[in-house]
């Protein structure tokens, strides 16, 4: 019964296997086993589900699919007053395919996602995830932009941008272990802001896990606002 989920085609490619989204507007707790159900016999191997409020822990064991909460996400969001002008350090990446620090960064960004906690997805797939993500990012397949933060000729910072509907999306956003503290985290910050007042943006919308403390107090110095969190579950199929 495919109104219980969408199939996504983009993972199951890079996974090897079927992997869908389940409705967000369904209530996994009134509708679960007819949803576990129609996932197990359509061969869902890992389904995602977001909600706005933790699952009830009755339905956490099931015959069908072991569940886990991989992600408690914190929405941020700003609003965009102001140009706030560009660090000469800071560029729009113009090549075809990042450079490794930037693949390294990548990778960095996602240690503390959903993908990097997930115990049943190998380091090595995690990486080629992010990976292949700042590949589509600096070939403008899934961002508008890459921007990135040099020192020395070696990029130390990078954060990936999209702009829909007004609004500024920042996927992803690293700054090297060692130059944290600095001020580079500010000055993608500003840049970001920039960006997003000269293309007529309202509103800057990014995210952090829970977990991550350092980054949310970056953020929200920065004057992006918390807002309710997001619980991200994987589903993997029992064998």
């Amino acid at each position: 019964m495919k109104e219980y989920f969408e199939i996504l085609d983009w993972d199951s490619d890079f996974f090897g296997f079927k992997v869908a989204k389940i409705n967000k507007g369904l209530l996994l707790e009134e509708a679960s086993e007819n949803c576990f159900k129609s996932l197990y016999k359509n061969e869902i191997n890992l389904g995602y589900f977001f909600s706005n409020s933790p699952i009830d822990q009755s339905i956490l064991n099931n015959d069908f699919y072991n569940i886990i909460l991989v992600h408690k996400r914190i929405p941020l969001v700003k609003t965009i007053i102001k140009d706030c002008g560009f660090d000469p350090n800071i560029s729009i990446y113009k090549d075809k395919y990042p450079s490794e620090d930037m693949i390294h960064l990548a990778q960095l960004a996602g240690s503390y996602s959903r993908f990097g906690v997930d115990p049943n997805i190998s380091h090595d797939k995690f990486n080629d995830l992010f990976k292949t993500w700042i590949i589509n990012s600096v070939n403008k397949k899934i961002a508008s932009d890459v921007l990135v933060f040099k020192k020395d000729d070696k990029i130390i910072g990078l954060a990936t941008i999209k702009i829909e509907k007004g609004v500024m999306y920042t996927p992803l956003f690293a700054v090297k272990r060692k130059y944290e503290g600095i001020g580079v985290s500010f000055s993608l910050m500003r840049a970001i802001e920039t960006i997003a007042f000269r293309n007529d943006c309202s509103t800057i919308i990014g995210g952090t896990q829970e977990v991550n403390i350092k980054a949310l107090k970056v953020y929200e110095r920065f004057g992006l606002v918390p807002q309710e969190p997001e619980y991200i579950y994987h589903l993997w199929k029992n064998k």
